[in-house]
Protein backbone atom coordinates (compact mmCIF):
# COMPACT_ATOMS: atom_id res chain seq x y z
CA UNK A 1 0.00 0.00 0.00
CA UNK A 2 2.81 2.43 0.91
CA UNK A 3 4.62 1.60 -2.34
CA UNK A 4 1.47 2.42 -4.29
CA UNK A 5 1.16 5.87 -2.68
CA UNK A 6 4.88 6.52 -3.05
CA UNK A 7 4.72 5.57 -6.74
CA UNK A 8 1.78 7.92 -7.29
CA UNK A 9 3.60 10.79 -5.56
CA UNK A 10 6.75 10.21 -7.62
CA UNK A 11 4.72 10.02 -10.83
CA UNK A 12 2.93 13.27 -9.94
CA UNK A 13 6.25 15.03 -9.25
CA UNK A 14 7.77 13.71 -12.48
CA UNK A 15 4.79 14.99 -14.50
CA UNK A 16 4.96 18.35 -12.77
CA UNK A 17 8.68 18.65 -13.53
CA UNK A 18 8.46 17.51 -17.14
CA UNK A 19 5.38 19.60 -18.06
CA UNK A 20 5.90 22.81 -16.10
CA UNK A 21 9.53 22.71 -15.00
CA UNK A 22 11.61 25.83 -15.39
CA UNK A 23 15.21 26.36 -14.30
CA UNK A 24 16.72 29.81 -13.72
CA UNK A 25 20.08 31.15 -12.63
CA UNK A 26 20.97 34.64 -11.52
CA UNK A 27 23.49 36.93 -9.92
CA UNK A 28 22.87 39.78 -7.51
CA UNK A 29 25.10 42.39 -5.88
CA UNK A 30 24.42 44.09 -2.55
CA UNK A 31 26.05 46.99 -0.83
CA UNK A 32 23.86 48.46 1.91
CA UNK A 33 22.61 46.75 5.06
CA UNK A 34 20.09 48.01 7.59
CA UNK A 35 20.32 47.07 11.28
CA UNK A 36 16.88 48.02 12.69
CA UNK A 37 18.11 48.12 16.29
CA UNK A 38 21.38 49.83 15.53
CA UNK A 39 24.55 48.62 17.22
CA UNK A 40 26.21 51.56 18.97
CA UNK A 41 28.70 49.42 20.92
CA UNK A 42 30.02 47.71 17.75
CA UNK A 43 29.48 50.55 15.27
CA UNK A 44 32.79 52.12 16.24
CA UNK A 45 34.72 49.56 14.17
CA UNK A 46 32.26 49.28 11.24
CA UNK A 47 34.39 50.17 8.23
CA UNK A 48 31.68 51.64 5.98
CA UNK A 49 29.04 52.86 8.44
CA UNK A 50 26.70 55.50 7.06
CA UNK A 51 25.30 56.80 10.36
CA UNK A 52 26.79 57.15 13.85
CA UNK A 53 25.12 54.12 15.49
CA UNK A 54 25.54 51.78 12.53
CA UNK A 55 21.92 51.34 11.49
CA UNK A 56 23.00 51.72 7.86
CA UNK A 57 26.29 50.18 6.80
CA UNK A 58 28.01 49.41 3.54
CA UNK A 59 29.38 46.03 2.55
CA UNK A 60 30.47 44.21 -0.64
CA UNK A 61 28.48 41.11 -1.58
CA UNK A 62 27.84 38.93 -4.63
CA UNK A 63 25.05 36.33 -4.53
CA UNK A 64 24.55 33.43 -6.92
CA UNK A 65 20.98 32.17 -7.17
CA UNK A 66 19.54 29.06 -8.80
CA UNK A 67 15.91 28.01 -8.76
CA UNK A 68 13.75 25.29 -10.21
CA UNK A 69 10.05 25.91 -10.63
CA UNK A 70 7.93 22.76 -10.53
CA UNK A 71 4.64 24.42 -11.49
CA UNK A 72 2.84 27.78 -11.31
CA UNK A 73 2.90 27.79 -7.52
CA UNK A 74 6.10 26.41 -6.06
CA UNK A 75 9.69 25.32 -6.64
CA UNK A 76 13.06 25.25 -4.88
CA UNK A 77 15.77 27.90 -4.60
CA UNK A 78 19.39 27.89 -3.50
CA UNK A 79 21.43 31.01 -2.82
CA UNK A 80 25.13 31.33 -2.08
CA UNK A 81 26.32 34.77 -1.00
CA UNK A 82 29.99 35.67 -0.92
CA UNK A 83 30.56 38.70 1.28
CA UNK A 84 34.01 40.03 0.49
CA UNK A 85 33.78 42.93 2.94
CA UNK A 86 31.20 42.78 5.74
CA UNK A 87 30.41 45.57 8.25
CA UNK A 88 33.72 44.99 10.02
CA UNK A 89 35.69 44.61 6.78
CA UNK A 90 35.96 40.82 7.09
CA UNK A 91 35.06 37.90 4.81
CA UNK A 92 31.68 36.23 5.34
CA UNK A 93 29.17 34.03 3.55
CA UNK A 94 25.55 32.97 3.56
CA UNK A 95 23.96 29.78 2.21
CA UNK A 96 20.20 29.36 1.82
CA UNK A 97 18.07 26.48 0.50
CA UNK A 98 14.32 26.86 0.48
CA UNK A 99 10.91 26.12 -0.93
CA UNK A 100 10.06 28.91 -3.38
CA UNK A 101 6.48 30.22 -3.57
CA UNK A 102 5.34 32.26 -6.57
CA UNK A 103 2.82 35.06 -7.03
CA UNK A 104 0.49 32.79 -9.02
CA UNK A 105 -0.70 31.48 -5.63
CA UNK A 106 -2.44 34.86 -5.25
CA UNK A 107 -3.70 34.70 -8.86
CA UNK A 108 -1.60 37.74 -9.74
CA UNK A 109 -0.47 37.25 -13.32
CA UNK A 110 1.59 39.88 -15.09
CA UNK A 111 3.76 38.74 -18.02
CA UNK A 112 6.43 41.36 -17.22
CA UNK A 113 6.63 40.84 -13.45
CA UNK A 114 7.13 37.94 -11.06
CA UNK A 115 7.34 37.87 -7.27
CA UNK A 116 8.66 34.90 -5.34
CA UNK A 117 9.49 34.14 -1.70
CA UNK A 118 11.61 31.27 -0.45
CA UNK A 119 11.49 29.74 3.04
CA UNK A 120 13.99 27.28 4.45
CA UNK A 121 17.28 26.74 6.27
CA UNK A 122 19.96 29.39 6.26
CA UNK A 123 23.58 29.26 7.39
CA UNK A 124 25.52 32.49 7.99
CA UNK A 125 29.25 32.48 8.75
CA UNK A 126 31.94 35.13 9.04
CA UNK A 127 35.55 35.59 10.04
CA UNK A 128 35.91 36.05 13.79
CA UNK A 129 35.08 39.55 15.05
CA UNK A 130 36.29 38.92 18.62
CA UNK A 131 39.76 40.23 17.71
CA UNK A 132 38.25 43.71 17.48
CA UNK A 133 38.97 45.43 20.81
CA UNK A 134 35.54 47.00 21.23
CA UNK A 135 33.49 44.04 19.91
CA UNK A 136 30.64 42.83 22.13
CA UNK A 137 29.24 39.48 21.02
CA UNK A 138 25.51 38.77 21.06
CA UNK A 139 25.29 34.97 21.58
CA UNK A 140 21.62 35.01 20.53
CA UNK A 141 22.75 36.21 17.11
CA UNK A 142 26.02 34.40 16.44
CA UNK A 143 28.29 31.74 17.97
CA UNK A 144 32.07 31.54 17.95
CA UNK A 145 33.38 28.24 16.53
CA UNK A 146 35.67 25.95 18.51
CA UNK A 147 38.72 26.92 16.42
CA UNK A 148 37.99 30.62 17.18
CA UNK A 149 38.47 31.60 13.55
CA UNK A 150 34.83 31.77 12.47
CA UNK A 151 31.50 32.82 13.89
CA UNK A 152 28.32 31.18 12.60
CA UNK A 153 24.54 31.09 12.83
CA UNK A 154 22.15 28.41 11.53
CA UNK A 155 18.38 28.93 11.41
CA UNK A 156 15.64 26.73 9.98
CA UNK A 157 13.37 29.64 9.08
CA UNK A 158 15.45 31.77 6.69
CA UNK A 159 14.02 33.36 3.58
CA UNK A 160 14.47 35.57 0.54
CA UNK A 161 12.05 37.81 -1.37
CA UNK A 162 12.71 38.31 -5.08
CA UNK A 163 11.12 40.44 -7.78
CA UNK A 164 11.85 39.84 -11.48
CA UNK A 165 11.09 42.33 -14.23
CA UNK A 166 11.27 40.54 -17.59
CA UNK A 167 13.07 42.23 -20.47
CA UNK A 168 12.12 39.34 -22.77
CA UNK A 169 10.89 35.77 -22.38
CA UNK A 170 14.11 34.54 -20.76
CA UNK A 171 15.97 37.51 -19.25
CA UNK A 172 14.95 39.51 -16.19
CA UNK A 173 16.27 42.26 -13.97
CA UNK A 174 16.00 41.21 -10.33
CA UNK A 175 15.78 42.86 -6.96
CA UNK A 176 16.16 40.84 -3.77
CA UNK A 177 15.39 41.53 -0.15
CA UNK A 178 16.93 39.38 2.56
CA UNK A 179 14.99 39.94 5.79
CA UNK A 180 17.38 38.76 8.53
CA UNK A 181 14.84 39.69 11.22
CA UNK A 182 15.47 41.20 13.73
CA UNK A 183 19.17 41.88 13.10
CA UNK A 184 19.79 42.84 9.48
CA UNK A 185 18.03 43.56 6.18
CA UNK A 186 19.90 43.67 2.88
CA UNK A 187 18.80 44.72 -0.59
CA UNK A 188 20.37 43.51 -3.84
CA UNK A 189 20.04 44.10 -7.58
CA UNK A 190 21.06 41.89 -10.48
CA UNK A 191 19.84 39.78 -13.35
CA UNK A 192 18.60 36.26 -14.08
CA UNK A 193 18.24 33.95 -17.05
CA UNK A 194 15.19 31.65 -17.17
CA UNK A 195 15.42 28.45 -19.23
CA UNK A 196 11.92 27.96 -20.61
Amino acid sequence: MIRKYLSLILLFLFLQISIFGQFSIGISISGIGYHPRGNAQNASFYKWKIDRIGKFTGFANVSLLASYRFNDYFGVKIMQSIIFHDCAGKFAGLTHLGINLYDDILHWKNPKSEFSMSFGPLWYYRKDWTKEKRYQNNPQFITLSKNKRWEHKFVWHGGLIQYDYFLDNNTSLTTTLFPGYPYLYTFGVGGAYHFR
